[in-house]
């Protein structure tokens, strides 16, 4: 059996368990059940004793960098310029609707009030569940780890600097373009970017505007759903 044969139902088993974790937490939120409660008080005690002037300084610009002005800003950016839009812009700008269209999708339609305003150190409106800052830090930046990982899989030639960077194992005219950062800045990038997807769901919940389990819910649907995007990435 090929290495392919075999990878393709992991992926599918991955899916679906962070699917059915994500429908669990939908059915918990919605019943209102118990231990939804004690979770999300046992969490926000833990979050809201570790408040300090400089976490919170961290904290607050971090997780406003997750606002849609910020995100938009950086897909257009990647839009525009010529060597980034195939390889980054198009397929982040992607993810970032397919997480906007869900969040506000589910919502309107669960409805879940946020946490009391006193908890609040920003100002925020709208319903909570899911958290939408967190799918989207998930999808996009998500996405951003899977786009760095395939290409330094499968690019030769940085475009930056015309060195070869990649193993030239077998040719394809298409990959010579493809932007291939050398092993170490790609790590870099990679532990950055999933270090920031997981500080965004923390910084929510430590500011006081999501229920822990907004946040637990955004990761197992933003997990879920990079499954079938890592098989459209190995398509680029």
């Amino acid at each position: 059996m090929s290495k392919k044969e075999t990878f393709i139902p992991v992926r599918l088993i991955v899916f679906a368990v962070f699917l059915a974790l994500f429908v669990w937490i939908s059915i918990s939120v919605i019943s209102g059940a118990s231990w939804i409660t004690s979770f999300d008080q046992a969490v926000q005690t833990l979050a809201f004793s570790l408040r300090c002037d400089p976490l919170t300084a961290v904290l607050i610009p971090l997780t406003y960098s997750g606002n849609w002005q910020g995100v938009t800003a950086i897909c257009i950016l990647l839009l525009i310029l010529p060597k980034t839009r195939r390889w980054f812009g198009l397929p982040l700008t992607g993810s970032a609707v397919t997480s906007v269209a869900l969040y506000q999708f589910l919502k309107y339609r669960i409805e879940r009030p946020r946490p009391d305003v006193s908890l609040h150190l920003i100002e925020q409106g709208g319903f909570s569940f899911p958290s939408g800052h967190t799918l989207s830090s998930i999808l996009v930046w998500g996405t951003l780890i899977l786009l760095l990982r395939h290409y330094q899989r499968t690019a030769y030639i940085s475009p930056l600097t015309s060195q070869q960077v990649g193993p030239a194992t077998r040719f394809r005219a298409d990959r010579l373009h493809r932007p291939a950062l050398g092993d170490g800045l790609t790590i870099a990038l990679c532990v950055i970017a999933a270090a920031y997807l997981i500080l965004m769901g923390l910084s929510r919940i430590y500011v006081g505007v999501h229920w822990p389990t907004d946040v637990l819910g955004s990761w197992c649907l933003g997990l879920a759903l990079l499954s079938p995007i890592s098989k459209i990435v190995e398509k680029i």
